[in-house]
C-alpha cells in the first residue's frame, strides 16, 4: 500500500474533547497511522476551555499520530470569534503552515464550528475531504433540534440560536457563507440519513461509509443476557432520558436498567431511581467495567428525540453481541440492520415499555446475540472502515484528476454504505450505492422570515 501524508483538522481531539465525533478521529487517525502512513491532526485545546470542560490526561497517549494544537493567544475568545465570524486569523495562520510544511497528500475535515469553515479555502493540492459528524451545514446549532425543545421542521436560525442561548453565527450571512464547501473533493456522512438531509447543500460527492469502533472483544463472543437493559452516552433532554426514567418508573417486569454516562438530566434519573425504579445509575465507567456492563446486557436502549446519527456506544455495544432497542428517529433504525440486531422503538415512555415487553415476547436477548455482533464484524470493525476509506480515496483522486476509465463508476453510484434499514444483511452482499441527491441548493435556509 502507497504511503500517504494525511491533516486531520478537527475542534477536538483526546484528550481535549467531550464527544464521539473526537473519539471517531482518534481511532480513524490511529488506525491509519498503525498502516504506515504519516498522520498529522490539528485541533484547539481553547474549544474545550470554551465548553468548560477538562481534558481527561489519562487519554493522552499519541497512537503514532502527531499532534498540532493549535495556541491561543486570546484564550477562550479564539473559537468564540470561529464560531461567530469565522476563522480567527490565528487559527488560519496554524492550519496554513501546517499544510505547508506537512505538504499531504489528504487534508480530512471534521468539526470546524469552533475553527472556522474557511479554513478549507487553504490553497493546497491535497484531497480536501469532510465528514459530516452532525448537521452543522444546513444547522447552526448542528443538530436540527429547534430551540432545544422538538425536531425542526422549518429554519428560524437567529430566533433558535438566541431561545437555545448560543451566540449567532453571522459568517453564515455573508456573501462567501457557506462557499468553502465548494472545495470540497467529498464528504462522508456516517449514516445514510444523514447524507440525505446535507447532500442538496453541497456540491462534492457525498458518500455514507458506516462509523466504526475499535473491537473490545476480539474472541468475538457473546456473553449471555443478565437481568438489565442498558444506556451509555450523555444524560440530556435530547437523547430521550426523561422519557428514559419514565419509562423506569413505571416498569413492572424482573429486570433492572443501568444508566452510565453524565449530564443534566441526570437529577431526572435520580428521582426516579429514589421513587423506587429499579434503576442503577453511574457515571462513566472505566474501560474494562465499562465493557463487561455492555457485555451483559440485555439491550442497549438509544430513546433519542433528536435525529441521532450514528453513536459509537451502537457500534461498541454490537460489538460484545448485545442487540439495540433504537429510536425510530433519525439514523438510528439503519444501526438495527433490517431488524437483524434489534428493534425500532417510539422514544416515548409507553414506546420503550412496549419495546421491552415485545423484545422479551420474541426471546431476542438470546436469539439475537449472535448476530449482533456479525453487523459489527460486517460493517463496523476498524478493518472494513479502512477499506472503505481507502476505495473512497483512490476513486476520488481518480475523478479529481480526470484518468477515470470509461467504464469507471462516479462517486455516487460506489457501494459503501450499509445495507437499508428494512433489509436483512448477509455477509455476502456488497453495500448498497449511495447516491448524491442533487446540485448545490437552498444556502439562503439559515433565515428568520
Amino acid at each position: 500500500m502507497e504511503t500517504l501524508k494525511f491533516v486531520m483538522t478537527a475542534a477536538f481531539y483526546p484528550p481535549y474533547h467531550l464527544g464521539g465525533d473526537a473519539n471517531h478521529v482518534r481511532y480513524l487517525a490511529e488506525a491509519l497511522a498503525a498502516q504506515g502512513h504519516e498522520v498529522h491532526v490539528e485541533y484547539s485545546p481553547a474549544a474545550l476551555a470554551l465548553k468548560r470542560g477538562r481534558p481527561d490526561l489519562d487519554d493522552a497517549g499519541d497512537g503514532g499520530v502527531i499532534r498540532h494544537p493549535i495556541k491561543a493567544t486570546t484564550g477562550r475568545f479564539q473559537p468564540l470569534s470561529a464560531w461567530i465570524f469565522g476563522a480567527p486569523p490565528s487559527v488560519r495562520r496554524h492550519h496554513h503552515q501546517l499544510v505547508d510544511e506537512v505538504r499531504p497528500d489528504i487534508i480530512h475535515y471534521h468539526n470546524l464550528s469552533l475553527l472556522g469553515l474557511d479554513l478549507i479555502n487553504v490553497p493546497s493540492t491535497a484531497l480536501k475531504m469532510y465528514t459530516a459528524h452532525d448537521y452543522w451545514v444546513r444547522c447552526p446549532r448542528n443538530d436540527l433540534f429547534k430551540f432545544n425543545q422538538r425536531l425542526c421542521e422549518k429554519p428560524t436560525c437567529l430566533t433558535c440560536l438566541t431561545i437555545s442561548g448560543k451566540p449567532p453565527q453571522l459568517w453564515r450571512y455573508l456573501p462567501s457563507g457557506l462557499k468553502p464547501f465548494d472545495a470540497l473533493d467529498v464528504a462522508i456522512a456516517p449514516s445514510d440519513f444523514l447524507r440525505g438531509m446535507i447532500a442538496p447543500y453541497l456540491r462534492a460527492p457525498v458518500v455514507h461509509i458506516p462509523n466504526f469502533a475499535p473491537d473490545p472483544n476480539p474472541s468475538g463472543q457473546a456473553s449471555s443476557p443478565g437481568d438489565y437493559y442498558l444506556y451509555v452516552g450523555r444524560l440530556e433532554f435530547y437523547k430521550g432520558i426523561p422519557e428514559l426514567a419514565a419509562a423506569a418508573t413505571q416498569y413492572r417486569g424482573p429486570h433492572r436498567f443501568v444508566v452510565v454516562g453524565k449530564g443534566n438530566q441526570a437529577p431526572v434519573l435520580e428521582a426516579a431511581r429514589d421513587g423506587a425504579a429499579r434503576l442503577a445509575l453511574h457515571g462513566w465507567l472505566p474501560a474494562a467495567e465499562r465493557d463487561a456492563t455492555y457485555a451483559r446486557a440485555r439491550a442497549l436502549l438509544l430513546p433519542s428525540i433528536w435525529y441521532e446519527n450514528a453513536p459509537l456506544v451502537a457500534f461498541e455495544a454490537l460489538a460484545w453481541g448485545t442487540p439495540i432497542l433504537a429510536s425510530e428517529t433519525g439514523a438510528l433504525p439503519e444501526i438495527l440492520h433490517g431488524g437483524m440486531c434489534g428493534r425500532t422503538i417510539k422514544p416515548t415512555a409507553e414506546g420503550i415499555l412496549a419495546g421491552i415487553e415485545q423484545f422479551e415476547s420474541d426471546d431476542l436477548a438470546h436469539a439475537q446475540r449472535r448476530a449482533a455482533r456479525m453487523a459489527y464484524e460486517t460493517y463496523h470493525t476498524p478493518a472494513k472502515y479502512l477499506e472503505n476509506y481507502h476505495r473512497l480515496i483512490e476513486a476520488t483522486w481518480e475523478r479529481k484528476t480526470a484518468v477515470r476509465t470509461a467504464d469507471s463508476p462516479e462517486l455516487s453510484e460506489m457501494a459503501f454504505g450499509s445495507r437499508p434499514a428494512t433489509d436483512p444483511i448477509s455477509p455476502e452482499e456488497p453495500f448498497g450505492d449511495r447516491r448524491n441527491m442533487g446540485p448545490f441548493a437552498h444556502r439562503d435556509e439559515p433565515h428568520d422570515p
